[in-house]
């Protein structure tokens, strides 16, 4: 993802939706990630917004409306944001067993993102995947270990385990597993409104040789 702008100035400056934050706090299953008590901090989904350019126009355009996916809502982890908790290892494995995701992100789909009746289109959702853990990588990268260059989808392997029913809300949580070397692998699941495993998906990112 190539920006006018560095990822850590857009994701730090762009407004976040009150609409969109008060919108998900109404729904049973969002409402604790927006708890103040939550360890989790709204941030833009920066890909929905108008870059001044050609980029971006899938997810700023094309599937950014009423009738598609009306309302995306970005969260990540407070620490990433409090520079007193950024001394983090710039290369570590993370544990096997999955703790809170580093990213969450909640979707509303409609009706006009469906392949079968009143089915999300699995096209739909392996594009939801991969922006959101492009986004999950782009938010560690820049706030814990601080690397310069960025990081293009390699391979993305989705397994779905169930239809994805429209209208409706999902939630896509993704981590970061491990890095090594320029290697990033990540994971993400996609759960509906009762917490039923709907996807699952494992990436791999290589960040850009340094031009240096």
């Amino acid at each position: 993802m190539m920006y006018k702008h560095t990822y850590r100035e857009l994701i730090s400056k762009l407004p976040v939706s009150q609409e969109d934050v008060d919108f998900f706090a109404q729904i049973p299953f969002a409402r604790p990630h927006l708890d103040k008590s939550s360890p989790y901090h709204p941030v833009p989904f920066v890909t929905r917004y108008d870059q001044g350019d050609l980029s971006d126009k899938f997810f700023s355009n094309a599937i950014h409306t009423n009738d598609t996916i009306p309302r995306i809502l970005a969260l990540t982890r407070k620490e990433y944001f409090l520079p007193s908790l950024l001394n983090v290892e710039k290369e570590s494995d993370q544990p096997e067993g999955l703790e809170e995701p580093h990213f969450v992100a909640f979707c509303q789909l409609e009706s006009d993102v469906t392949r079968y009746i009143n089915t999300t289109h699995g096209g739909v959702l392996a594009a939801l995947l991969d922006e959101t853990l492009g986004l999950c990588a782009e938010t560690y990268r820049v706030f814990i270990p601080d690397e310069q260059e960025h990081l293009p989808t390699a391979r993305v392997e989705v397994d779905y385990h169930s239809p994805v029913p429209t209208p409706g809300i999902i939630v896509i949580k993704t981590w970061v597993k491990r890095t090594g070397g320029r290697k990033w692998f990540l994971e993400a699941h996609v759960l509906d409104h009762e917490g039923s495993m709907t996807a699952t998906t494992k990436s791999l990112y290589i960040r850009l040789k340094s031009q240096l």
